[in-house]
């Protein structure tokens, strides 16, 4: 061969080494974004005041979304220590006919469903700080709480869904009544055959003592990360470095697959700073996506965590009627980044 056409020859592999170059410079940083591996891609569906359209579960879909998580709350009377539900004053959504109706509706659309029970207690009481004076007082509370949950073991055993979340952010009740909620275990287990979990607040799920008797560890994880009104997405990921420290500690421990019961941000400034509050009323979109960004960045590649619940979704357009700052993703630029990760 001539030094001429090896020089040409050189000329021409320089040439299309440079152009492959530039042309993968040149694509949308979503091509990077392979496709999720998470096992539960879910949204917590905001339980509706009449019966649900089968268009709500058509959306969702849309959004890359795969799973849904059912709420049906029920009324504790602090004065009378009492547990209400499937009452008449009740959403239909909350209802016992409600959610078996909301359950087929998700698995017609091939939507797997957590089933999540709720408590709203009077006085403005947080649950996690439910408490009682007496023994006679717990004894009766621990009853009215057992059968409300049993009668939702059955419709999750029943309608066959795959996960039931049996208590959400009673770390008070469970620090200073842990043989109660073992026993309870054991109730449900004798009833469910599913996957069953808790859904422990971001500040408890350390102290959880029953994570080796459930098939997942459970975290609402609205960990504070930021001051800042709109912290970037290299901030929040640098935040979400101790939180994730702590999560695979009590992974390791125990050897359980970790699923975010809820996770979610306001559309507000300030959104990641406590995120379970709702008194900022200045918006602020991009401190939302920035904040959703973050998480599903941060977690994407850990192999124990499989997947979330994001908080919240408004059935039937009802999001509409309600205030422009809202945990709600839809019609937000964050749903962009949820349908991305989701995908």
């Amino acid at each position: 061969m001539s030094k001429n056409l090896i020089y040409i020859s050189l000329i021409a592999l320089v040439l299309i080494s440079s152009s492959y170059v530039i042309f993968n410079k040149l694509q949308p940083a979503e091509s990077s974004v392979t496709t999720s591996n998470k096992k539960y891609k879910g949204m917590n569906l905001v339980a509706p005041k009449k019966e649900i359209q089968s268009k709500t579960f058509e959306e969702l879909k849309e959004n890359n979304i795969n799973s849904v998580s059912l709420v049906p709350y029920a009324f504790v009377n602090l004065d009378d220590i009492t547990i209400s539900y499937d009452h008449q004053r009740q959403w239909w959504g909350e209802t016992s006919a409600g959610i078996k109706e909301s359950i087929n509706h998700a698995h017609t659309n091939n939507l797997k469903v957590m089933l999540k029970p709720h408590l709203w207690i009077n006085h403005n009481t947080f649950t996690g700080f439910l408490d009682f004076n007496t023994e006679k007082d717990w004894q009766k509370w621990e009853a009215e709480y057992e059968k409300y949950i049993l009668n939702f073991a059955q419709i999750a055993q029943t309608e066959k869904v795959e996960i039931f979340c049996f208590g959400t952010e009673l770390q008070n009740p469970i620090s200073k009544r842990p043989d109660y909620w073992f026993q309870l275990i054991k109730k449900i287990r004798a009833i469910y055959s599913g996957q069953l979990t808790y859904a422990a607040n971001w500040d408890e799920f350390d102290k959880t003592p029953f994570w080796k008797e459930l098939d997942f560890i459970g975290i609402d994880a609205y960990f504070p990360l930021s001051k800042v009104e709109t912290p970037s997405v290299e901030e929040l990921n640098l935040s979400w470095e101790k939180p994730i420290s702590d999560i695979e500690l009590i992974q390791k421990k125990y050897k359980k697959k970790v699923v975010f019961t809820e996770f979610g941000y306001r559309n507000s400034n300030n959104s990641a700073a406590e995120p379970w509050t709702e008194t900022n009323a200045v918006e602020n979109n991009q401190g939302q996506a920035n904040a959703y960004e973050a998480l599903f960045q941060s977690f994407e590649n850990k192999s124990w965590y499989i997947g979330g619940f994001a908080w919240k979704w408004y059935a039937d357009d009802y999001y509409k009627k309600r205030k422009t700052i809202d945990y709600t993703p839809q019609e937000k630029p964050s749903l962009e980044i949820i349908k991305k990760y989701y995908k």
